[in-house]
């Protein structure tokens, strides 16, 4: 028996007009004069975009970070058969799912205002060690936390989802 394998014509057309109009839009892109192309290169590599643009980088490796260990760990505690565990998984998901991520950032970013000092001792007892809150959580640091506990919570249900299924 001599299978031939079945033609799709219609994919090729596809293809061929879809690769056609993404030229036509570079093309269009690349050679319109109104987007001042020599000023967006201008600006796009000035020294304070290229910093940022590491800063945003930074933010971003070290929010993803606290986000995947908390959230490999809330996973696992979700399917605990401790109930404690699970409902300290659970209500941390609701928290933080449930409250806007802008509203963590505006709350990390004025801890210091609720609690100008951290102190580290024994409970109930003397202090070890204290520190000024506004020295602690800078702004930096206030964004790598909003964004790392607000994301750990979404990472923890697609992580639990993974080990269900």
């Amino acid at each position: 028996m001599n299978a031939v394998p079945v033609r799709h014509p219609g994919r090729w057309a596809a293809g061929t007009i879809i690769l056609v109009f993404a030229a036509i839009m570079a093309q269009s892109v690349f050679t319109n004069t109104n987007f001042r192309w020599e000023t967006v290169g201008k600006y796009l590599l000035d020294v304070l975009v290229v910093q940022g643009i590491g800063w945003t980088l930074l933010l971003t490796v070290l929010s993803m970070v606290i986000a995947i260990v908390l959230a490999v760990l809330l996973a696992f505690m979700r399917q605990s058969d401790n109930p404690l565990f699970r409902g300290v998984s659970w209500t941390w998901v609701w928290f933080f799912r449930g409250t806007p991520v802008y509203t963590q950032l505006v709350f990390w970013g004025l801890i210091s205002v609720l609690y100008p000092k951290i102190a580290v001792g024994v409970p109930f007892g003397p202090e070890l060690l204290s520190f000024s809150t506004q020295d602690v959580i800078t702004a930096f640091v206030a964004a790598v936390l909003g964004l790392g506990l607000n994301e750990s919570a979404y990472l923890a249900e697609i992580f639990r989802a993974g080990l269900k299924s």
